[in-house]
Parts: structure tokens; C-alpha cells; sequence
């Protein structure tokens, strides 16, 4: 299914200025790109963070879900990031879900989505690139850069430049710093075509040779796939209290932490001899 939806003005408004009041709210000045550190704003915000690669599914690619699960006293959230994706897309992913988690939405994208779930996602994708790129930040790069509001009349190779260090400082993937730069209107829908239609993740491309020359350690992580397995230290440290109290044995202690690739040893814990042979041998295996 191809989205045709486009925001109209007052949804538009409405996604920037909740942007603008999340990094308000999570402390976060206009001028400081976000990067990796959305992570420590999820512990911040308590929501917990789980970690794996999953591979795509009939021709489909999950990047990030959230999930609520209610409890007498509480609320816990939940976001999955498929660490199969390549870094930027993770923190993409994850800037998305944030949006989620503040307007309570979310549903897992499909082919037979409703228009309702469509303008969702349309909306959470556009908070994404605004929370992680504000438009006036944006607005000033671009008028320091080109002293003009429009760049359609310069060269795509001075674009280029202009995007791989937009990458390297604010971690947005290519893509999303190509969409970002046309739904703000500095260029034309067709240059905005032929942007997007750039090979950005081949090393020999033109675009991963700019990128690589504004900064080589950035554009070998942004596209990497991490395949990171884990979850949040609190998630760790309650399965590792719960054992201390004794509420878990060693038997599911043991598979419990060996589901995010840890192991008790890992937090001082030598329970190795205590546990049965079986679960030695797939202790020992490492099997996942």
C-alpha cells in the first residue's frame, strides 16, 4: 500500500507544537540534536526499552511497536526497536514511538490499515522529524548554508554536502532529512524526486562518499545494522532483585537473563554448579 496522505495545516501545526512541548517537557533545548541520547529520555520517562533483530516478515519491515500493559496500581510502557534496521533508522523508530506514547495511539502498520491508522502514522512520522530536527533549527541551517529559503536552484552536489552534514550532526536517516527539507518548502517536489531516489547506503554511492568525507566514524554507525539484543537496565535489575528475594529460582533466573544475552556471572552471581545438567547444556550452548 502506497500512503497518499498528506497532513493538512492544522495537523501539521498540531505535530510541531507537540514536538516542541516533548523536548520542552523532557528538558531539551531546540539547538541540541537528540541522537542516541532519545535512549537515556526513555529511562528518563520510564518507559522501557526492549531490544532485538527481527527479520522481516512477508515482505514487511517492523522498525519499532508500543505496548501498554496495565497493572493494579500502575501503568508499564513498553517500545520494541528491531535492531535489524540500520542505527538512524532505530533512532527514527524510536522518536516515532515517542509519539505514540504521548497521544496514546499506535497500531501495528498493514496492508488493509484504515485511513484513521494512516494519518496516525503520518502524524507520528512528522513529530519524529520534528522532534529530532526542529523546523526553526532547520530554517537557520538553511539560510546560513544558501542565504535564501529556496535551494532548488543549486547544484544537487552542494544539496548533498548540505544534507551528509545535517546527517552527521542531527542523526536523522537520508530519507527523512530529504522529506524534511521538502515539507518545509526549500525545494521543488521535483528535486525533492530526485533526492529521494539517491543511493544512500552503498559505500561506492555518491552520497555515502560525502558522508563519509564529513565524517567517517558517523556514517559507518548511522548505517549499521547493531543487531542488539537487550532491555532496560530497570527490566534487569528487577528480574536480578527478584532472584535475590528469592521469587524466581535459579533455573528461570538463568533463562531469564539469557533471553538479552546475559548471564549471572555478568552481576557476580556463580549459580553454574547449583543448576540442573540440562539446563547447563543449554546454558552452555548459548543457544538463544
Amino acid at each position: 500500500m502506497i500512503r497518499t496522505y498528506t497532513l493538512n495545516a492544522e495537523e501539521t501545526e498540531e505535530v510541531k507544537q507537540l514536538a516542541t512541548k516533548t523536548r520542552q517537557d523532557f528538558g531539551v533545548f531546540p539547538t541540541v540534536p537528540l541522537g542516541s541520547d532519545i535512549r537515556m529520555i526513555l529511562e528518563k520517562e520510564g518507559i522501557l526499552l526492549c531490544e532485538y533483530p527481527f527479520g522481516d516478515s512477508c515482505g514487511t519491515h517492523t522498525y519499532g511497536n508500543i505496548t501498554w500493559f496495565k497493572t493494579d496500581e500502575t501503568t508499564i510502557t513498553f517500545i520494541g526497536l528491531n535492531t535489524s534496521s540500520y542505527y538512524d533508522e532505530q533512532i527514527f523508530a524510536l522518536a516515532h514511538e515517542i509519539y505514540h506514547f504521548r497521544t496514546k495511539t499506535g497500531k501495528a502498520y498493514s496492508p488493509e490499515m484504515e485511513l484513521e491508522d494512516e494519518v496516525i502514522e503520518k502524524k507520528a512520522d512528522r513529530f519524529a522529524a520534528e522532534l529530532l530536527l526542529p523546523a526553526d533549527e532547520l530554517k537557520k541551517l538553511v539560510l546560513d548554508t544558501f542565504g535564501k529559503y529556496s535551494i532548488t536552484d543549486n547544484s544537487e552536489l552542494k544539496v548533498l554536502r548540505f544534507i551528509a552534514r545535517l546527517q552527521c550532526e542531527w542523526w536523522l536517516p537520508y530519507k527523512a532529512l530529504v522529506n524534511r527539507i521538502f515539507e518545509e518548502g526549500y525545494i521543488s517536489e521535483e528535486f525533492y524526486t530526485e533526492l529521494y531516489g539517491i543511493e544512500c547506503r552503498d559505500e561506492d554511492s555518491i552520497y555515502r562518499r560525502i558522508l563519509k568525507s564529513a565524517d567517517n566514524e558517523i556514517s559507518e554507525l548511522l548505517n549499521k545494522k547493531t543487531k542488539t539484543i537487550g532491555v532496560s537496565n530497570k527490566v534487569l535489575e528487577t528480574i536480578i532483585s527478584n532472584y535475590e528475594d528469592k521469587l524466581i529460582g535459579d533455573d528461570e533466573f538463568v533463562q531469564l537473563l539469557s533471553l538479552f544475552d546475559k548471564r549471572p556471572e555478568d552481576y557476580g552471581f556463580q549459580i553454574i554448579d547449583e543448576i540442573d545438567d540440562e539446563l547447563k547444556e543449554y546454558f552452555e550452548s548459548g543457544e538463544k
